[in-house]
């Protein structure tokens, strides 16, 4: 009986070891330009600093929102990205601010300090307090033919 509770107990916990792992992360459905588009969801510190550092791609129709605590001017960078990624920077009203083609950075050399990297770095700026923005695709900008002033289809309200 208490090897048969023991073994129990131990699948039960390969099992919540295993799916915590392989859950997908919160998702948020967005439309851009005339596609829907499955957002990863940044929303703690911790995942807005990673974004999609690391990823060596971004499948098409997936992306990261970020949502911040606050409204205020936000810069990006491309440290530890393999692959060009575009943002756009989104208002408290849902309206892009601003809009950047990012383009991957040579990665840090084995002689280069992080601090030297991270100051080579060449910051992307939201320009005007934002309080959110979506990374996609490289490309994804040119392709939906998305502009500044334009709405995006966020529940703003709920985001925040």
């Amino acid at each position: 009986m208490a090897q048969r509770l023991m073994m129990t107990v131990l699948v039960f916990a390969m099992v919540v070891a295993c799916g915590c792992e392989s859950q997908p992360a919160d998702t948020e459905q967005v439309r851009l330009g005339q596609r829907d588009w499955t957002l990863e969801l940044a929303t703690d510190e911790a995942s807005i600093r990673r974004g999609l550092m690391d990823r060596q791609e971004i499948p098409t129709g997936t992306g990261m929102l970020f949502v911040f605590k606050t409204q205020k001017v936000h810069q990006f960078w491309m440290a530890n990205c393999l692959i060009d990624i575009d943002v756009l920077f989104i208002d408290g009203q849902g309206r892009i601010a601003s809009m950047h083609r990012m383009k991957a950075e040579s990665p840090c050399s084995p002689t280069e300090s992080v601090s030297a990297y991270e100051q080579r770095m060449k910051m992307y700026s939201s320009r005007i307090p934002v309080r959110f923005a979506i990374e996609l695709p490289a490309g994804s900008i040119d392709a939906m033919g998305v502009r500044a002033g334009q709405s995006v289809s966020l529940d703003t309200d709920r985001l925040k």
